[in-house]
């Protein structure tokens, strides 16, 4: 297993499990008891929507997560003054986690994916 692969598997895993033990327990449920499967939906879809745009359509990455901020900042702000829509700040904030993730593994991927040049 390429060095990469094993930073990833271990930076994934802190981000995960540390926050599990820092963070306080009523401030843990609070966050458990507001994830739906909208907020999962909106986490895999913006994913998605930024891998299509950086790796597919070769969009700037800086460019396309500041666009795609705003966005989603727009359509939750767009929905919350329809009728039939509610826009709520956690489904930006969802927005906000799945852009971020696809930016933050675009990033490793640049930086661990190369190869490394052995020195003579």
């Amino acid at each position: 297993m390429k060095s990469y692969i094993k930073l990833l598997i271990i930076l994934i895993a802190l981000l995960i499990f540390v926050p599990l033990f820092l963070i306080p327990s009523e401030l843990k449920m609070a966050v458990l008891n507001k994830i739906q499967i909208d907020t999962v939906g909106h986490i895999i879809g913006f994913f998605g929507l930024t891998w299509i745009l950086v790796r597919l359509f070769k969009l700037p990455l800086l460019n396309t997560v500041i666009c795609l901020f705003f966005y989603s900042a727009l359509t939750e702000l767009s929905q919350y003054y329809l009728g039939f829509r509610s826009g709520e700040f956690f489904d930006f904030v969802a927005d906000v986690v799945g852009i971020s993730l696809f930016a933050i593994f675009q990033w490793l991927l640049v930086i661990y994916g190369k190869p490394q040049h052995l020195k003579n």
